[in-house]
């Protein structure tokens, strides 16, 4: 009988928290590269709204990479209020064009920016916490698309 090959279990898994005041954009960015790095290694991918000290994130990937680096997210002091919107399995990923990509939100903010957050959040500014994991997903999905044509224009 052949081995059994162990099951890849994907899943997104997005949430919320607020940055620490003194958590700058160069310190964020920093952070991020780090992450984008062991996030490709671990087979995750993901997206990173912010606004104001607001941030909005999505990882996916394998179950068990995933659920360790929430784990460890949550721990991180330099974050707070980390509130967990949602998980679930997913059989295809909608960020895996990046290992982590960083979307200021209050960099570029168009009508077309506008009309996105009112389509997914009924807010006129970014406020993770009121969203359902099926919003927070919406939003940020179609903000990975408006990115995607941002880059390739």
């Amino acid at each position: 009988m052949p081995p059994r090959l162990p099951v890849m279990h994907l899943i997104r898994l997005t949430y919320a928290s607020v940055a620490r005041s003194g958590l700058g954009y160069e310190a964020l960015t920093s952070i991020l590269r780090s992450a984008a790095t062991r996030n490709e290694e671990l087979g995750i991918t993901g997206i990173l709204c912010y606004s104001g000290n607001a941030f909005l994130q999505a990882l996916e990937g394998p179950r068990s990479e995933v659920s360790a680096l929430y784990l460890r997210i949550a721990r991180d002091e330099r974050h707070s209020r980390c509130e967990l919107l949602g998980a679930t399995e997913i059989d295809e990923r909608d960020f895996v064009d990046w290992s982590m990509k960083l979307v200021s939100w209050e960099g570029a903010l168009t009508a077309d920016r506008r009309a996105l957050l009112l389509r997914h959040a009924r807010t006129a500014s970014l406020e993770p916490w009121t969203m359902t994991s099926r919003q927070a997903h919406g939003f940020l999905s179609e903000l990975a698309e408006f990115e995607r044509k941002q880059q390739a224009a």
